[in-house]
């Protein structure tokens, strides 16, 4: 009997694991997305409490918030503290999100046909077609996630902010035409900002035809970059197109991009350097640095980092991080075998 259970169990079994998996995954798909709608009331409810409070301190309505009483004083560290909250809110919803795509990834891979039963069996190194398939997916979910914070946090914020100035403009402009030509000139500004920065974005989205040249196509992104951003960038790349199919060259473009961003964020660094060693691409710069083995433990996450790893390996490179705390940061892209 024992036998016989276990001679014809398992095809059963292994099938209602599967059906059992995909069903969890599916509801906590749907939990993660019910507590991101919470979570969007939460932060609508948030940002109209904070136009209410900025229009209070603009206004003076709070008792005398233009002669710094402490009313307005406490009324603007209020305001301050939800700015702050606002962010946080933002950032949870961001995760929030992530999660709910990448589970639902999860739940469409187990519901893939079964493989076939002649299937070669993999080694650690190799990869079923299905996984593959999902690898990919998971990378151009997370290249979406990423544009999506960059919209978010740039032309978005710099649309929000202008609309605030609007309404401000809107109440002073009868009573204080002054004030009001200064704000349009500080509107003008700022729309001007956001227009370089929407331009950076679409050359980011856009990027030069790789197939005229890998090499001058990192130079004007560097260039771009370094005008952009006020930093020192040095670039000697000459014969990395070698060897290199169009698609390939693509790859190393988007993960110089994300480098570059990399810095400007994170690393506070005022010099860049972009040559070829080796065989290899470094980027390296002279900024702040982080602990790789924290990094690496995932004690903290850095979804740039993951995603110049999973275009490095989808092309079938290497990428390798050197950094120490306040000694820079050297990103090392190896794109020939040895």
């Amino acid at each position: 009997m024992a036998n016989s259970t276990a001679a014809g169990a398992p095809a059963i079994s292994f099938d209602k694991l599967q059906a059992q998996a995909a069903d969890s995954v599916r509801r906590d798909t749907r939990r993660l997305r019910e507590l991101a709608e919470q979570y969007r009331a939460l932060y609508r409810e948030q940002l109209e409490e904070w136009v209410r409070m900025r229009a209070r301190l603009e206004t003076g309505a709070s008792g005398s918030t233009r002669n710094g009483s402490a009313a307005a004083e406490r009324l603007r560290t209020r305001h301050e503290q939800l700015g702050r909250d606002l962010a946080a809110t933002q950032a949870r919803l961001k995760r929030l999100d992530v999660a709910a795509r990448q589970l639902q990834l999860v739940g469409s891979y187990l519901a893939n046909p079964h493989p076939s039963v002649d299937e070669p069996i993999l080694t650690d190194a190799e990869e079923s077609p299905a996984a593959l398939t999902l690898r990919i997916i998971q990378a151009q979910e997370g290249e979406r996630q990423r544009l999506a914070e960059v919209v978010h946090d740039g032309p978005a914020q710099v649309l929000t902010n202008a609309i605030f100035q609007v309404e401000y403009l809107d109440r002073v402009l009868d009573d204080s035409p002054s004030t009001a030509h200064a704000e349009l000139a500080f509107l003008r500004t700022m729309l001007r900002d956001g227009l370089d920065e929407v331009r950076g974005f679409i050359a980011e989205l856009r990027p030069p035809a790789v197939d005229v040249g890998l090499a001058k196509a990192i130079a004007d992104q560097a260039s771009a970059f370094a005008q952009r951003h006020g930093l020192e960038v040095e670039v000697e790349v000459k014969g990395i197109d070698e060897g290199l199919t169009p698609d390939e060259k693509a790859s190393v473009l988007r993960i110089l991009q994300e480098a570059l961003q990399n810095v400007r964020k994170h690393s506070a660094a005022t010099r860049v350097r972009i040559c070829l060693e080796d065989g290899q691409l470094v980027i390296g710069d002279n900024g702040r640095g982080f602990d790789v083995m924290r990094l690496a433990s995932g004690a903290t996450r850095n979804f740039g980092l993951h995603f110049m790893r999973e275009r490095a390996e989808l092309m079938g490179a290497a990428l390798q991080i050197e950094s120490r705390q306040g000694e820079g940061t050297r990103i090392l892209l190896r794109l020939s075998g040895g």
